[in-house]
């Protein structure tokens, strides 16, 4: 029992935080058991507890919980890991989970575009899927990322008002950007709001990300 504790821990401090797309999130794959958790990252960093998926509460294993930069919620569907909400409580981080390219929680719009290499498409905010990017436009995330409703990692894009609420800007530009069916990242409204990046979801090969 001893050396599956030491062997736990010694894992849990390898880890690097990188998140692969379609394969890992640090030493998590697909095939990592409820079990295989506990082992990676010892019985007092994992955690059975319903979270909030946007969409009303569901049954997850949280890993690393009590740190809000670190927690994962991983979601299970016959047994095999659905997907994992990453930093899931912390919106506009910091969050210490990141991709190669350094994508994580708080990048902007602007970062995406450089790592991109041109604009992208996201949904206008003002319905539930709101800020979710819908399309990478054959730009180099849609390899890395996924893309055409397919997504490995599904980003979602939100924007902070001042304490009172949005300011005289900021109504401007959601009144512009209400009207239209889908919103490109170098819209002068969008960049108006300045987003960047509150939610990530990580989907493994095999399960169609609704994103």
């Amino acid at each position: 029992a001893l050396a599956l504790v030491c062997l736990g821990l010694a894992a849990a401090q390898q880890n690097d935080w990188t998140i692969v797309p379609g394969k890992r999130i640090g030493p998590i794959a697909a095939g990592t058991s409820r079990t295989g958790l506990e082992r990676l990252f010892g019985k007092s960093n994992v955690e059975d507890k319903p979270v909030d998926t946007g969409e009303g509460p569901e049954p997850a294993t949280v890993v690393f919980g009590k740190d809000s930069s670190t927690a994962l919620a991983l979601l299970w569907r016959d047994g095999v890991i659905d997907r994992v909400l990453v930093c899931y409580e912390s919106q506009f981080g910091p969050c210490k989970w990141h991709t190669g390219a350094g994508v994580s929680l708080g990048t902007t719009v602007a970062r995406l575009e450089a790592v991109n290499g041109r604009p992208f498409v996201a949904e206008p905010w003002g319905s539930d899927v709101g800020g979710n990017i819908t399309s990478w436009q054959g730009g180099k995330l849609a390899g890395e990322l996924g893309d055409g409703g397919n997504f490995l990692l599904g980003l979602t894009l939100d924007w902070r008002g001042s304490a009172s609420g949005p300011t005289s800007g900021q109504r401007e530009a959601l009144d512009e950007i209400y009207g239209q069916s889908r919103t490109l990242s170098s819209n002068s409204a969008v960049r108006a709001l300045r987003p960047v990046v509150t939610r990530m979801i990580l989907f493994f090969p095999g399960k169609k990300a609704s994103n």
